[in-house]
Formats: structure tokens, sequence, C-alpha cells
């Protein structure tokens, strides 16, 4: 088993019974920084002895007496104190110190209890950081010689949103002809995860979903004139 997920946010059987809503409004602020350390702590393929393949730090109002545990379901579980107050300075802010602040006490705690690749993961705390703590990446790049286009779909997940941006250019020319958001949500993978996933041109640029269907319909006469016309398909 090896190390997939890094997860952060208010323990569930706490916050589920008390303030659901808070717990809520965490995770919708946090779940980008999860996504982006999950799918990069993957790339080291840390062995768990089949331990877990989960490092969840779990946030209370009182975490005296609570100890890191392994859980029935795979996960490396360990509990640090949640600053109400600090959060709701930054929460909607591009400020995730607080967040990752969190990040290093909680691999820290947990390397305590078990092995964990704890230098890969702070290192990787630094990496986000010089990045600008940005969560972007690109999902699809397509050239269409026959219709003289390039098409590139690419994602931005922030503490406040996620969107698909989609640039379109003339390969001939080099120059970009339209570029702008075609998919927002709110910043959770439950909600984008099977938005999108290939495009091809026929009359327009089609943009499809997880199960092939079509999803954006891009108007490709009007992209000549610099504009982006699109249409949303409603799933149905």
């Amino acid at each position: 088993m090896t190390l997939r997920y890094i997860t952060i946010g208010l323990d569930y059987n706490t916050y589920i019974k008390t303030d659901n809503k808070l717990r809520y409004q965490f995770l919708l602020h946090t779940r980008f920084i999860s996504n982006y350390f999950s799918k990069a702590i993957r790339k080291y393929k840390f062995d768990t002895n089949g331990k877990f393949n989960t490092i969840s730090i779990s946030l209370l109002p009182d975490n005296g007496s609570v100890e890191t545990k392994i859980t029935a379901i795979n996960v490396l579980e360990t509990y640090l104190l949640f600053d109400q107050k600090l959060y709701e300075q930054i929460k909607s802010t591009e400020n995730c110190s607080y967040y990752l602040e969190l990040l290093e006490q909680g691999f820290k705690k947990a390397s305590e209890f078990t092995p964990i690749p704890l230098d890969t993961l702070l290192n990787l705390i630094g990496e986000f950081k010089k990045g600008g703590c940005k969560n972007e990446w690109l999902h699809k790049k397509k050239r269409f010689a026959e219709d003289d286009l390039e098409v590139i779909l690419t994602c931005e997940f922030t503490t406040n949103y996620f969107q698909l941006m989609a640039t379109v250019n003339q390969i001939s020319t080099k120059k970009q002809l339209v570029k702008g958001v075609v998919i927002s949500t709110e910043p959770d993978e439950v909600l984008f995860d099977k938005m999108f996933k290939d495009i091809y041109i026929d009359d327009n640029i089609i943009i499809t979903d997880s199960s092939d269907s079509t999803r954006i319909i891009i108007d490709k006469g009007k992209i000549f004139t610099g504009k982006l016309d699109f249409e949303m398909k409603e799933v149905s």
C-alpha cells in the first residue's frame, strides 16, 4: 500500500453534530491544498507496509486527549487544535499560511507515531509556497491541423473557486484567438471532476465530459472574431 492522499479538515464526527456549515465551509477553502498534496505525494510511491494510504489532519475545538491512530479505513489520522478566530481572518483570502502551518504540524505529529516521508512532505510545502500557493495544471492540449486550431484546457483550483480555462490558438499564425472560463464551480472535486475530459472539433469545438457526452459547445466561427461564445449542455 502506498501513500496516495493528504487531507485536512474539521473533525467530521465532532462538527457534523455541532456546526456542519462551518465544517463544509472549511473543507471548501482547503480542498485545493488537499488536492495538490495528494497528487504531489503519489509521485514518490511511499510504501506504508500495508498500514495506510491517507494522512488525515483532523481539527478539533479541543484535542488534548485524542491520540494519533490508524483507522479501519487505512487512514493515518492525527489531531490538532482548530483556531477558528485565525481561520475567520484568512478565509476567502489568498493567504493560506494557516493551512500550511497546520499541514506542517500535522505531518510532524504523524511522524512521531509511525514512519512517513516527513522530509519529502515538508519540501512539498516549501515548493507550494515558492509557487505562490497555486494549484494549476494543464488538462489537455490538442492540435487540429485541418481546422488550423490548437485548443488548450487548463485548470485553476483555488481556495474560493475552480475554473476550467479554454484557450484557442491559430496554428499557422501562432496567434491566440480567444481565452476564457468555460466552467466554474465551488472548489471541490466532487463538483467538477467529471465535467470535462476530451476535445474534438466538428462544426464547433466540443468539450466532452467523463461519459464522453458533449458538455461544452464553443462556436468555432466566432472565435476568429475574438469572441468566446459557448453553450453548456445540461446533464440528462
